[in-house]
């Protein structure tokens, strides 16, 4: 065999029989340094100025000035202007916070959504806000022939569905004014609510009553109601419904199902409150 092919066929061997190549990590520069950054203040747990950033996370300044600038933008590094030095910034911890919680909800109310759907038939869902959204985090599906699917993770206008409405009664008053003030209310179907001042007027009953109804407001024939999940202070920590058609419902049924709602929201607010107190 020729010096040349013998070099060609020897340069790169293939790996041994048997023996399976480690797959090369992929990843995105800028994405690994903001986390890079992320991390390292969090774990000092103190300012830093840009420099020692810099030579900390081994990020060009070059590189770091406008990740730092959008970071600080979002709320997530905080930028002091006396020692132009940067710290983690609130969002962050309200998002490792609302993360936590978040996760302990859904693992404490399952069981509780589980028994919901036996108790009423129903599909039963738990919402939290999420921006001005609600978001469901949990749900449990009744395995009757006409129903409610129940997809986790949906984000639905809080005008629109019992859950978010009970979310949106439990804000401080500035808090529901502001988003009255800026939501467009755009119909998801002919019944959804399309007038600030009715809205406005519906939330009061809803709070007055602790109760909240959507009748097919989001879904055409489809009506929700949900109760809040409250913490020891009275706040809504999330809320619980079910959503069931129309031709389900009559007026024995509408008592059982709030009679069912609040216990039940009872039960997962003692259990968030138990582990919580751990």
């Amino acid at each position: 065999m020729p010096e040349r092919e013998r070099k060609k066929r020897t340069a790169a061997p293939g790996p041994s029989p048997g023996k399976v190549a480690a797959p090369r990590p992929s990843s995105v520069k800028s994405a690994d340094r903001v986390l890079d950054l992320l991390e390292l203040l969090s774990g000092t747990g103190r300012a830093m100025s840009h420099a020692e950033l810099s030579r900390r996370s081994a990020i060009p300044k070059g590189s770091l000035t406008p990740l730092l600038r959008n970071l600080v933008a979002r709320g997530y590094v905080e930028h002091a202007e006396p020692t132009q030095d940067y710290r983690l910034g609130e969002r962050a911890y309200a998002l490792a916070r609302r993360g936590a919680h978040n996760r302990d909800l859904v693992k404490l109310s399952q069981q509780w959504l589980d028994r919901l759907v036996q108790v009423t038939g129903e599909s039963a869902l738990l919402s939290v806000m999420r921006d001005d959204m609600a978001e469901r985090i949990a749900a449990a599906e009744t395995s009757r022939a006409v129903l409610y699917a129940t997809h986790v993770g949906v984000l639905s206008p809080l005008y629109a569905t019992s859950g978010g409405k009970i979310l949106l009664a439990w804000l401080s008053p500035a808090e529901r004014e502001a988003y009255l003030r800026k939501v467009p209310l755009r119909p998801r179907t002919e019944k959804t609510i399309r007038s600030v001042n009715v809205l406005r007027r519906q939330l009061q009953v809803v709070r007055n009553e602790g109760i909240a109804w959507s009748w097919g407001e989001f879904t055409a024939g489809i009506v929700g109601v949900a109760v809040p999940v409250l913490d020891v202070h009275g706040r809504a920590i999330a809320a619980l419904g079910v959503a069931l058609p129309e031709s389900r419902l009559d007026d024995e049924r509408k008592s059982a199902l709030l009679a069912a709602l609040r216990s039940t929201a009872a039960e997962i607010a003692d259990a968030v409150s138990a582990a919580a107190s751990k």
